[in-house]
């Protein structure tokens, strides 16, 4: 089904994108030739530390996916603690852009204007909000960044190999400008085959430099599958190619594959429907559902009818409860009338929301279930199917532990207090209680925690799944059962949490992980 579902993604990438040319073909060749073989399985902390021994280090980028950004700012957090200085180097920003990205790092120019001025949107296009981060990153930590792409090649190999023969020689002046800080370098990752942006930067430095480099690759499709041979898939978080190279697991090579897929048709005006009709049959087909489910309507941020359209059928009380999310800026599903919204639209988001649909149609549910706190158990189990469904779609999907949450948060106390009721009803077999209701709580902490909860129960739910410690019986009837607030539905609460009590799950959380 996964290797399906990659094709199936990458047709519909060629069909709105065209086929590559040979060129490009070829010089996608020498990239993929770097994934051969790896020296060893590896982990956060040896990547780290050998990143800690570099002077350049370049960061391999997939444009249109938001996660393979956030891989580099992850790897940041952790260098910027040391006291060697960090330069932070961009392909997406023309070096001829400086003073403006100077200007746009002291506040001198806000975001509208900076894209306006370094033609972001012609010269680069990628989602901003990608490379935003990086930019407040640096701005938090008194970063300089610089612009090191010449914009207005195309993506010919001719041109892509001029493309990095300059942006050799805007890291070479990066390296004599700041000799003793790291530069890191954040670009294409075809372009970080060692025949290509990292050859020409050690050709400009000369043979007797000793500068010390460290590629970091991201989600290698070879090694994925090698790596899925012998069901490391998901244990295995970097790989180790070489001594001065890693491969940081981050994603299945279709999670992506979507986002570019995405990013093209956000391009040509697609709307949604036909990404949450696509995922919600997969769903369905893994869950063995064959009742057709079309019945729904989508929005994104910023759509003006949904309040409208949704205030038909909701009270009043709902209504101002779904619209606190709308202000929050959360993505969800109301099963009546059967809608979504996507404050974003990426895969997990997506995924969560389509599981979220198919098992309010399994229990023929028409609530919203946001009455807090008398539905927290019922969010917490709508919320564990959702992200069980995502896990299905991406098995490396990342999700917080109780101890990664923020210290002293009134949502990290609700799910601490929601954990705990759950404990205490299993160990002595009594109702299980309510979390509290206090003046301080609003209805986003407990809206909150029900997704920290969720997420840790989904994810045991998708490993019994995985084990074949959950049929398809269990799960169709888990699907079927009514969800609320009475005695009936706690009971059921209670006994799939037994049911799934000796299930052996490796947590990883996000702080564990890259």
């Amino acid at each position: 089904m996964q290797r399906i579902i990659l094709k199936q993604l990458k047709r519909s990438v060629h069909r709105l994108q065209g086929e590559p040319p040979p060129e490009i073909e070829r010089y996608y060749q020498a990239y993929k030739r770097e994934f051969k073989n790896y020296q060893k399985i590896s982990n956060k902390f040896e990547l780290l530390k050998s990143a800690r021994q570099a002077d350049i280090i370049f960061g391999a980028d997939f444009h249109p996916f938001a996660q393979s950004q956030r891989t580099h700012l992850r790897i940041l957090r952790e260098l910027v603690k040391n006291k060697k200085p960090v330069v932070l180097a961009l392909e997406a920003i023309d070096s001829k852009f400086q003073s403006t990205v100077e200007a746009y790092l002291d506040g001198e120019v806000d975001d509208k204007n900076f894209l306006r001025k370094i033609n972001y949107t012609q010269s680069w296009g990628f989602p901003w909000e990608n490379y935003k981060v990086l930019f407040d990153f640096a701005k938090t930590y008194d970063l300089p960044v610089y612009g090191i792409n010449q914009v207005g090649l195309d993506r010919q190999k001719s041109d892509l190999v001029l493309r990095d023969a300059y942006s050799a020689t805007r890291i070479v002046a990066l390296r004599k400008k700041f000799p003793n800080a790291l530069i890191y370098v954040v670009y294409g990752d075809l372009h970080l085959a060692s025949s290509h942006l990292p050859r020409f930067t050690k050709k400009y430095l000369g043979k007797a430099d000793q500068t010390r480099f460290l590629t970091v690759f991201q989600d290698s499709e070879t090694l994925y599958w090698r790596l899925a041979k012998r069901k490391l898939e998901e244990r295995v978080d970097v790989l180790k190619l070489r001594r001065d190279a890693y491969c940081v697991v981050n994603s299945p090579p279709w999670i992506k594959w979507q986002a570019y897929l995405d990013f093209l048709e956000q391009t040509e005006g697609a709307d949604i429907d036909e990404n949450l009709h696509h995922f919600i049959k997969v769903i369905q087909k893994l869950w063995k559902i064959d009742s057709p489910m079309t019945d729904f309507n989508a929005f994104n941020e910023g759509n003006v009818p949904f309040a409208h359209h949704i205030s038909k059928s909701l009270s009043k009380t709902d209504l101002n409860r779904v619209m606190a999310l709308v202000r929050q800026e959360k993505s969800f599903f109301i099963p009546s009338p059967a809608t979504f919204y996507f404050h974003s639209s990426d895969v997990n988001h997506l995924v969560t929301l389509a599981g979220q649909f198919i098992h309010s149609k399994m229990r023929r549910d028409s609530e919203v279930h946001l009455g807090f706190p008398q539905d927290m158990p019922a969010r917490v189990w709508i919320e564990a199917i959702g992200f069980f469904a995502s896990k299905l779609i991406n098995n490396r999907r990342k999700f917080s532990l109780l101890k990664d949450l923020a210290t002293h948060h009134h949502g990290t106390l609700i799910a601490l207090e929601q954990r705990l009721n759950e404990q205490m009803a299993l160990k002595t077999n009594k109702p299980l209680r309510r979390v509290r209701r206090t003046r301080f709580r609003k209805a986003q902490d407990y809206f909150d925690a029900s997704r920290a909860v969720g997420a840790i129960l989904g994810n045991r739910i998708y490993t019994a799944f995985q084990k074949n410690d959950l049929d398809f019986t269990t799960l169709h009837r888990w699907l079927r059962t009514p969800v609320g607030s009475d005695p009936r539905f706690l009971r059921f609460y209670v006994s799939v949490l037994r049911d799934l009590k000796n299930v052996q799950v490796v947590e990883h959380g996000k702080n564990e992980r890259l």
